[in-house]
């Protein structure tokens, strides 16, 4: 029995070494897969762009415990965006009080004045003006209808604009350009030589301008749905004068008085005329006398009878 028991025992543990042996170089020969496998995947997906490299790669390079970044990116809450805008054309007999009561108002809903332009008169004072001022978008329709109130209104008008799916856009595209640079850094951390350190810098360096440049648009969205914007074009009324009625000027007496006029008129225009001609008939005067004068003499001699002949003796 003995014989046989130690024949089985020596026959066994070589089959349990070479199974280790194969299950430790497979082992191996998948580390080494994963690592260069990694190195690759990395490149590709950080040359591929941001929403490549913001997928599983990130994902798998996150430290234990910490949510992958487009796990991050997901969590952000939405709400309507909305740009409110009006416009106001009103007329004012004191045109810079008016502007006053507008500094106030504005103030006093938490906005401010943005800009403001204005014309004066000989005597100084504000004859036309147009202030584009900003008021929070919640008070927007309070604003516009209290600018209202301080003087007449000639024109008014309002529109507002949902931009909620281009800000929801700007929004994710920044967040997925930010991940993607997290990325870049941790791949940019790992590279082995020279040439992939350059290659991850020159993308580190687009995905910031582009980053920088959609971080511009969604401050500008932000601004533009957190504030309204109203434009107030305000100057003093002109002067009215009324049509004229159609019985107004009949009568006696309108009818001397237009005949009046119309001789006034006649005078006039003869005087002008007389005025026109005085220098011609001038030289006519001063030419024509002498040729008359010198006419009328030939004539005259002409005409006088000749002298008697003495008869011939």
């Amino acid at each position: 029995m003995r014989p046989r028991t130690l024949t089985t025992r020596r026959t066994s543990r070589p089959r349990l070494a070479a199974a280790a042996a194969t299950g430790l170089l497979l082992a191996l020969l998948a580390l080494t897969g994963c690592s260069g496998g990694g190195v690759q995947d990395a490149s590709s997906k950080a040359a591929g762009g941001s929403g490549t490299t913001s997928g599983g790669g990130a994902a798998d390079l996150a430290a234990p415990g910490e949510p992958a970044p487009t796990a991050r990116a997901r969590t952000a809450v939405r709400t309507q965006a909305v740009v409110r805008t009006g416009s106001v054309v009103m007329t004012a007999r004191r045109v810079d009080k008016v502007l006053g009561e507008v500094h106030d108002l504005v103030v006093g809903m938490g906005g401010s004045v943005d800009r403001a332009e204005t014309e004066h008169d000989r005597q100084g004072r504000t004859t036309r003006s147009e202030v584009v001022v900003r008021v929070p978008v919640a008070r927007f329709d309070t604003a516009l209808s209290a600018v209202k109130r301080l003087g007449k209104v000639e024109h008014s008008s309002d529109d507002a604009k949902d931009v909620t799916t281009e800000k929801i856009d700007v929004d994710q595209r920044v967040a997925t350009l930010e991940n993607s640079l997290e990325d870049l850094h941790r791949y940019q951390r790992r590279a082995k030589d020279v040439t992939e350190l350059l290659k991850f810098e020159d993308m580190i360096t687009q995905r910031q301008s582009e980053l920088q440049s959609l971080k511009a648009q969604q401050s500008y969205l932000d601004d533009q749905t957190t504030m309204s914007t109203i434009t107030l074009s305000l100057s003093t009324p002109e002067r009215y004068v009324p049509p004229p009625d159609a019985l107004e000027d009949a009568g006696f007496l309108s009818g001397l008085k237009a005949g009046w006029h119309s001789l006034g008129d006649v005078v006039v225009v003869g005087l002008t005329v007389l005025g026109a001609l005085l220098p011609f008939l001038a030289a006519a005067l001063v030419l024509g006398v002498p040729v008359l004068l010198g006419v009328r003499a030939l004539l005259r001699r002409r005409a006088a009878p000749a002298p008697p002949t003495a008869p011939a003796g």
